[in-house]
C-alpha cells in the first residue's frame, strides 16, 4: 500500500485555507481581520458562528475575535435559530462549542445554548459591526428592517432562491419550527408582501412582486451561498485533513472515499463539482488536489467556476476531469 505524499503535503494547507475562509466571511461581519475578501458574498452568521468554534482551534486569534464579535453584538443573532443549527449538525454538545458559548453568555449576558464552562477571556475590543447597507450585510440589513426572527428570514429564502416553497420547505431552509413559519407566510400574506397559491393539498408562496422587493432592500452581493451546506463540506475536509496525517495508507482510502460520498449532496446543492471519482487507492491524492483548489478558491472568495472542469493529475501522469454542476 502506497503512502500518500500528495495527501500529506496537502493537508496543512487545506486547514489554512478553511481557516482563511473564516476570516474572509467574518471580516464582512466586521471582525477585526488582516483584510477582506468576501466583499461579494451574502454572509450568513448563524451557522458561521455554529461552525466557528470547532474550526478556531487552528488559529487562537481568530477564536478570540470572533468570540468579541459575538460578545458585542449577539443582539443581532437569532438564538432561536442559532439553536436549531447546533441540534440539527449535532454541535452543541462539542467541547468547543460549550466553552465558546459560555465565554460569550459571561460577558454578554447572552443565552447561547449548550454553554459549559467559559475560558479566561478578556474582550479585545476590536471587532464591531461593519456598515450594514454594505452587499455582504444585506441578511443583517433585511434583519433591521424586517426584525430579527422568522419574518426576515422567510423573505430572504424566496428572494434568493427564487422560487416558490411551502411552509416545510421554508422551515428546513430557515431554521424555524414549521407553525411558526406558516403563521410568518400568513401575515406577510395578508399584508400583500407574499403571494399564496394551492396546488392539491400544499400551499406554496412567493414574494407578490420580487423586483420591486429586491429593489426595495438595496444593494445585494453576487453570491448568496447556502452556509449550512457550505460550512459541512469545510468540516468534512477539515476532518480528513486530520486523517491524511495520522491514519496508515490502507484505513485512509477507505476514509477518503466516505468523505467524498459524504459531501456530495452538498456540493450538488452548491454547483461545486466533486472529485474525479477513481475507484481504489489513486482517489487519495487526486482528492487531496481537488481539495487544496476548492479551498483555496473559496478562501479568496472565488466560487470555483461552474461551467470549466476540475482537472486533477494523477500519480501515473494521466488527467482525470469532472464538469462542474450549475447550481
Amino acid at each position: 500500500m502506497p503512502i500518500f505524499n500528495d495527501a500529506i503535503e496537502a493537508a496543512a494547507t487545506i486547514r489554512q485555507n478553511i481557516v482563511d475562509l473564516y476570516w474572509g466571511a467574518w471580516s464582512e461581519l466586521g471582525v477585526s481581520g488582516w483584510g477582506r475578501t468576501h466583499g461579494d458574498w451574502a454572509i450568513d452568521p448563524e451557522p458561521l458562528i455554529a461552525f466557528t468554534p470547532a474550526v478556531a482551534t487552528e488559529d487562537s486569534r481568530l477564536r478570540d475575535e470572533v468570540t468579541d464579535w459575538c460578545i458585542r453584538n449577539w443582539r443581532h443573532v437569532s438564538q432561536i435559530r442559532l439553536r436549531h443549527i447546533l441540534r440539527d449538525h449535532d454541535l452543541e454538545s462539542s467541547e468547543e462549542w460549550g466553552e465558546f458559548a459560555a465565554t460569550v453568555n459571561r460577558s454578554a449576558g447572552s443565552k447561547f445554548p449548550g454553554a459549559t464552562e467559559p475560558r479566561h477571556y478578556q474582550t479585545t475590543g476590536r471587532s464591531t459591526l461593519r456598515p450594514l447597507t454594505e452587499p455582504s450585510a444585506v441578511y443583517l440589513r433585511m434583519r433591521a428592517v424586517f426584525g430579527l426572527g422568522a419574518r426576515a428570514e422567510v423573505l430572504r429564502y424566496l428572494a434568493f432562491s427564487k422560487e416558490r416553497s411551502t411552509a416545510a420547505v421554508l422551515a428546513s431552509q430557515t431554521n424555524y419550527a414549521k407553525r411558526n413559519i406558516a403563521d410568518t407566510c400568513d401575515l406577510l400574506a395578508q399584508a400583500g408582501f407574499l403571494h399564496s397559491r394551492t396546488i392539491g393539498n400544499r400551499r406554496y408562496f412567493s414574494l407578490t412582486d420580487e423586483s420591486d422587493f429586491m429593489h426595495f432592500i438595496g444593494e445585494i452581493p453576487s453570491e448568496t451561498p447556502d452556509w449550512s451546506a457550505l460550512l459541512r463540506v469545510m468540516s468534512q475536509i477539515l476532518r480528513w485533513t486530520y486523517s491524511a496525517e495520522r491514519m496508515k495508507s490502507k484505513v485512509l482510502m477507505v476514509e477518503t472515499h466516505e468523505v467524498a460520498a459524504a459531501v456530495e449532496d452538498d456540493l450538488e446543492s452548491l454547483g461545486i463539482a466533486p472529485a474525479p471519482h477513481i475507484f481504489g487507492e489513486e482517489f487519495v491524492d487526486v482528492w487531496a488536489r481537488w481539495a487544496k483548489v476548492v479551498t483555496k478558491e473559496l478562501s479568496l472568495g472565488h466560487w470555483p467556476v461552474r461551467d470549466q472542469p476540475v482537472v486533477a493529475r494523477t500519480g501515473k501522469g494521466r488527467r482525470v476531469r469532472a464538469a462542474n454542476r450549475a447550481s
